[in-house]
Parts: C-alpha cells; sequence; structure tokens
C-alpha cells in the first residue's frame, strides 16, 4: 500500500476512499473542491489514492463545506445513494457476499475499522423491530449532518444492492437539528426521518435480517477477511470511559431500558466497578442519561409539530406525563417550545 502524507498514529482517522463520492460529484468544478481540501489540510493529488489515511476531523469538514459549495443541505443523503461496494473496500465486498442481512451487517460493523475508526456502530433487535446505529465517537458528534445523513443513507442503499432493491426502512433517525429540506430526506430515505434523537440509527423489520438471500461463497469470504484484517486501522485509546457509556447510552436511549446493570454488561465491566471509574471521572450513569436527554429535549421541543409524547419515547420514558414531570424537575417549569426558544 502506498505511504500516505496525511498517515497519523494519533487521533480518529479513514481512508480516503470516503472522498470518491465528493470527488466524483465535484468533477466538472474540481478547482473549487480543491480549494476546500486544501484548506482543511488535505493534498487533493493524494486523496486520489483510495488506501491513503486522513484524519476523520478534516474529512468531516470537507463534507460539510462541500454541502455549502453544491448548496445542497442533503448532499449527504444523495450521495450516500451513489456508493458501491468497491468505494468500501473489502468492507463492501464483504456485505454482497453474505447470505443474509444479519451475516451482512454485523460483517460490516464488525471489520468498519478497515476503513475508519472513532466512529462505532451496532445492531440492536426489539421484539419485530431491528436497528442499526451508527455514532461518532466524539462530544460534536451532532455538528456533522452530512456525514450522519450519508452514513445512513449508504447503508441502506447497500442493504437493497446486497439483499432486496424493495427494501426500505420503517424510520430514520438523527441526532442533529433538523434539515432545511426533511421532505427530500424522507423521499430520499423512502421513510419518516426523525431528529434529535439519541443516534443515528435505521430501523426497519427485524424479519428481513434471516431472509436467505445466496448461497455463500465462503473460500472468497475467507480471502476478503484476510485482506480486511491488513487494513485495520489503530483505534484511538484515549476515549474515556464517560465517553464510552456516553455511546451505549445514546445508541439505548428510546430503544431499550438503560440501566447499571445492562450498561455494564455491554463494556465488559461489573456494576460497581463501573460506579466506581464513573465516580473517579467526577460522573455517573445518572448524570450521563440525564445530559443526553436534556440535549434531546432542547433539539426536539424547538422543531415545529413536536408532541410531547414523541419526545417521551425518544428519551425513554413510558408516556408524555412522565416526562413532563421529570422535566420540571430539571428545570423548574413545564416543557414548552417557547422555554427551549
Amino acid at each position: 500500500m502506498p505511504n500516505s502524507p496525511f498517515l497519523s498514529s494519533h487521533g480518529p482517522s479513514l481512508r480516503a476512499a470516503a472522498l470518491a463520492p465528493i470527488l466524483r460529484h465535484f468533477g466538472d468544478r474540481q478547482a473549487d473542491l480543491d480549494r476546500i481540501l486544501r484548506q482543511r489540510g488535505l493534498d487533493p493529488a493524494a486523496v486520489q489514492d483510495p488506501y491513503a489515511v486522513i484524519p476523520l476531523t478534516a474529512y468531516l469538514t470537507v463534507f460539510e463545506d462541500a454541502a455549502r459549495l453544491a448548496k445542497d443541505p442533503v448532499l449527504g443523503a444523495r450521495l450516500g445513494r451513489r456508493i458501491g461496494p468497491a468505494d468500501l473496500g473489502p468492507n463492501g465486498l464483504l456485505m454482497i457476499q453474505s447470505g443474509t442481512m444479519r451475516r451482512g451487517l454485523d460483517r460490516f460493523r464488525r471489520n468498519l475499522a478497515s476503513f475508519q475508526n472513532g466512529t462505532e456502530s451496532r445492531l440492536v433487535e426489539d421484539g419485530p423491530q431491528a436497528a442499526f446505529s451508527y455514532q461518532l465517537n466524539r462530544p460534536d458528534a451532532v455538528a456533522w449532518p452530512q456525514d450522519a445523513a450519508f452514513s445512513m443513507s449508504c447503508l441502506c442503499h447497500m442493504i437493497r444492492t446486497a439483499f432486496d432493491p424493495r427494501w426500505s426502512p420503517e424510520e430514520i433517525h438523527f441526532i442533529h437539528a433538523p434539515s432545511p429540506r426533511p421532505d427530500v430526506l424522507e423521499r430520499l430515505f423512502r421513510a419518516p426521518v426523525r431528529f434529535g434523537q439519541s443516534a443515528n440509527r435505521v430501523i426497519f423489520d427485524a424479519r428481513a435480517l434471516d431472509r436467505v438471500h445466496r448461497a455463500e461463497d465462503t473460500a472468497l469470504i475467507a480471502v476478503i477477511k484476510r485482506h480486511v484484517a491488513d487494513l485495520i486501522l489503530t483505534e484511538d485509546t484515549d476515549t474515556s470511559l464517560s465517553d464510552r457509556v456516553g455511546l451505549v447510552v445514546s445508541r439505548s436511549l428510546g430503544q431499550r431500558p438503560v440501566t447499571l446493570d445492562s450498561v455494564a454488561r455491554e463494556l465488559g465491566l461489573a456494576p460497581r466497578s463501573l460506579q466506581r471509574h464513573l465516580a473517579a471521572e467526577g460522573t455517573s450513569l445518572r448524570r450521563i442519561v440525564q445530559a443526553h436527554r436534556e440535549r434531546i429535549v432542547a433539539t426536539q421541543l424547538d422543531t415545529p409539530g413536536t408532541s410531547l409524547k414523541a419526545v417521551a419515547q425518544s428519551l425513554g420514558y413510558s408516556d408524555g406525563t412522565v416526562f413532563w414531570r421529570a422535566y420540571r424537575g430539571w428545570t423548574g417549569h413545564a416543557p414548552s417550545k417557547r422555554t427551549l426558544s
């Protein structure tokens, strides 16, 4: 693999292949895009190598810049529909070789670090529904709507490409504030889109997970897996335990109960050990859950048409009354769009 001038052992990073859809989109405006790349510290010539490693922050910023340059607030969602398996490298090839959607998503999740690190994805089942979540392991994750839309759109497109062209999700969730064009997003995703959620996720019918679509070529899959192993990017080891707990909380709120036992089990810790470590970092599970709930409330109650019932569901409360009481306990006043604007 060619050496990359952007290769760094510090901080989250990803393969320059992630920029390929943006580069193709601006083919007739290459000079404008090159200027953006240089402003973010990237060499336009070097990023042509799909295996080059670039800082995740530079990629996220370039994507937001590109959307402004294109004057398209849903650019990420559009480009996700144009992705091909080869754009995702061997990880994309593993998905289209998988016999079932469950195996494809599991392989995609497990091998995502061959394409990028500093992110996390999970498949969670809850009765008749399944949810596949994608999160950036960083406190400002809400600031990057283009990456979130691209990732969710790309995932939906890959599911249709690999398994069923007629497949549609039941809902799409985003952690960021509402898009200026939610109508376009719903048309692109073929599903209702909800903003200000606890995590970026695709929700769909769980029965689709185990339908058999093809016989797997085990020999070919073994070869692809070996190539994936050679590409794994070193994970950032500076993530604090409270940040890791925050990721578990964000993908669980509104989907399943968030308890000390469930969070500790997911992190491979004893509940008391988790409590002690969080206390040493000056926080607790209760505080982390509270912070996530307050962020979601601040976004959702500023959104026209939002109901208390919908907010309560996103926060994991049983109904709107329970949320109303909890919110009043936090702030001293009842929730309303006016008080949170």
